[in-house]
């Protein structure tokens, strides 16, 4: 009963935040409802955790991960370096800025994935790009990095495949080293980009 009533609770929240996005008419709409369904269905919206795990270890310099979680979450644990503008703020201008930067692929994430596909409609509705899902959230973080597991009936390569990374990746992070005080490394948001104008093309043949 109680996952149900999260669910129904969600589903509202996601219905009201759609009618009031749909009337909207002002010129920052540059997604259409149309494209927004096609893009849902396509679910490329999403990063696994492992593709953040690689980015991550890899230390992407295009990896921007925003924690839409309450600050009280957030000063418990987040991931190292994430930024934090829980879902009620979002819309702030302040907050806003992080989101509009064409070199950044910003990974939202919450607990789960709900309230972070609100947050995901929101953005695409308002037309900033390259803005994806942590998949699962910080709960799959917890079981698919931090503390994997395989047991399989039939023995699969790419089960296995898939289970020698987690291991690796569990190794790597210690087994939640990257799960950490928001008060650490995560509560300092690395400073936003000044977006300057292109100068125009001076001078040139004849």
């Amino acid at each position: 009963m109680k996952n149900l009533d999260k669910f129904i609770i969600g589903l509202m929240l996601i219905t009201g935040i759609w009618l009031l996005m749909s009337n909207n008419n002002n010129d920052n709409t540059k997604v259409s409802p149309h494209e927004l369904q096609q893009k849902l269905i396509q679910r490329t919206r999403f990063y696994t955790t492992e593709d953040v795990a690689k980015a991550i270890i890899s230390k992407d310099p295009s990896l921007q991960l925003i924690d839409i979680r309450t600050a009280d979450e957030y000063n418990k644990f987040t991931l190292k370096g994430a930024i934090n503008i829980p879902l009620k703020d979002l819309l702030k201008k302040e907050n806003l800025d992080y989101f509009d930067q064409d070199v950044y692929n910003t990974v939202i994430f919450s607990n789960g994935s709900s309230n972070s596909d609100v947050a995901w409609m929101i953005l695409t509705r308002l037309g900033y790009k390259n803005i994806y899902i942590m998949d699962g959230g910080l709960n799959a973080w917890v079981d698919n990095i931090l503390r994997p597991k395989y047991n399989p009936i039939v023995w699969d390569r790419k089960q296995e495949d898939l289970y020698e990374f987690r291991k690796g990746a569990s190794f790597y992070f210690g087994g939640g080293s990257t799960v950490s005080s928001g008060n650490e490394q995560a509560s300092k948001p690395k400073k936003k980009l000044i977006k300057r104008k292109k100068k125009e093309v001076t001078g040139g043949c004849g």
